[in-house]
């Protein structure tokens, strides 16, 4: 059985940068037999969490939109991969909204103390791929915390990280040849099934 590899595009503007890297990634993990979905945040209606604490009783999100179509994909995937860019010193928005709506993963692992992956299932593992306009020593230094957590709560072992900074202008990635070398070997890596 192939690998599940979803590719998170997180970025506003489409085909830009970060997109630019997924693409790389998920091409080399397609090229390592993984099976590969791609879905544009942008395209999905998800909005912010509203802290009702609805998924407290049963681990689901009881606000409608697109995470719904999200969530399955989150938890059947055997590989993740997130692209976003830094707006204002941290993750894009649409990234930090979806994050924030996997606080029913949270609930069902600390508050209804289930499992949110079954037993025996191999190691799943993520892949975070980030550029920024500026060149800040600490300009991805939130979006890592962040994502540190996404992880976390995900039960997925990050695997993989590029973070370019000075990356700016639409296709700008296109300059930094290794950035795709990187990018392409992180998919590889993710691409292929690991034991447990």
């Amino acid at each position: 059985m192939s690998v599940k590899v979803l590719g998170l595009a997180t970025s506003p503007r489409r085909k830009g940068n970060t997109e630019t890297l997924l693409d790389w990634a998920l091409e080399a993990a397609g090229e390592a037999g993984a099976e590969v979905t791609k879905l544009r945040l942008r395209e999905l209606e998800v909005n912010p969490c509203i802290a009702c604490d609805g998924c407290f009783d049963g681990g689901a999100c009881i606000v409608e939109d697109g995470m719904e179509e999200l969530y399955p994909l989150l938890r059947g995937a055997d590989s993740i991969i997130l692209a976003a860019p830094i707006f204002s010193m941290g993750l894009a928005a649409q990234a930090k909204a979806m994050i924030d709506r996997c606080q029913p993963f949270w609930a069902i692992k600390y508050v209804l103390r289930r499992p949110l992956i079954e037993p025996g299932r191999p190691r799943r593992l993520g892949g975070f791929l980030c550029c920024a306009g500026t060149t800040y020593s600490t300009v991805f230094d939130g979006a890592r915390q962040v994502m540190r957590y996404f992880w976390h709560v995900l039960e997925v072992e990050p695997a993989g990280e590029l973070l370019c900074p000075g990356v700016d202008a639409k296709g700008e990635i296109h300059d930094f040849p290794s950035a795709r070398e990187v990018a392409r070997d992180i998919g590889r890596r993710l691409g292929v099934r690991e034991e447990a």
